[in-house]
């Protein structure tokens, strides 16, 4: 996919794909009031789509944990999904301390990299042929947030939220190495 299409699909998701962000976003402080740069429309996008993608991660790799016949497939499972709901922990907190409700503007989609529920109980059916599905929809989520998250370290404003991404990125990098040692691509 071209650079082009990635950066107008992120602008989209981002925006809510297409949605109206619901709620009130903080104000912006005036410039040189030595306020911190404040949590906007941007970062509460990007929070709720990670919360959002995050959340149907956690079922896929509930179903890997559960599931996988090879035994360091359901180890990565395990391992990933606890850093999902880590990462859904900390995101949520993003939003807290910008009194900001959540709002999952998401729900329902089918994105790059958000497995769907369909998706979800199609592999958690699949029998014999489980590992080969898992490991298609966790390499999508793993490449697609990954992408995600390397735009929103570049877009965001807020510190605390781009220091998440980051850190959130790099695990990606770490999931996609361990994913690659166990199936090679």
């Amino acid at each position: 996919m071209s650079v082009l299409v990635r950066c107008v699909l992120l602008c989209l998701l981002l925006a809510g794909c297409g949605g109206n962000v619901t709620g009130p976003v903080p104000a912006t402080p005036a410039p040189g009031t030595g306020q911190a740069t404040p949590f906007g429309a941007t970062e509460r996008a990007f929070v709720e789509l990670a919360i959002a993608t995050d959340e149907q991660a956690v079922k896929l790799l509930a179903a890997g944990q559960a599931q996988a016949a090879h035994p360091a497939l359901r180890q990565l499972a395990r391992d990933a999904g606890a850093a999902r709901r880590a990462e859904v922990a900390e995101l949520r907190g993003l939003l807290t301390s910008a009194a900001v409700e959540y709002v999952d503007n998401h729900k329902g989609h089918d994105m790059p990299g958000m497995p769907t529920d369909a998706e979800i109980t199609a592999v958690e059916a699949a029998g014999p042929g489980f590992d080969a599905q898992f490991v298609k929809l966790l390499r999508a989520h793993l490449d697609e947030s990954a992408v995600v998250l390397r735009s929103a370290v570049r877009a965001v404003s807020d510190e605390p939220t781009r220091a998440l991404a980051s850190r959130m990125a790099s695990d990606r990098t770490e999931f996609t190495r361990r994913l690659d040692a166990v199936v090679p691509v």
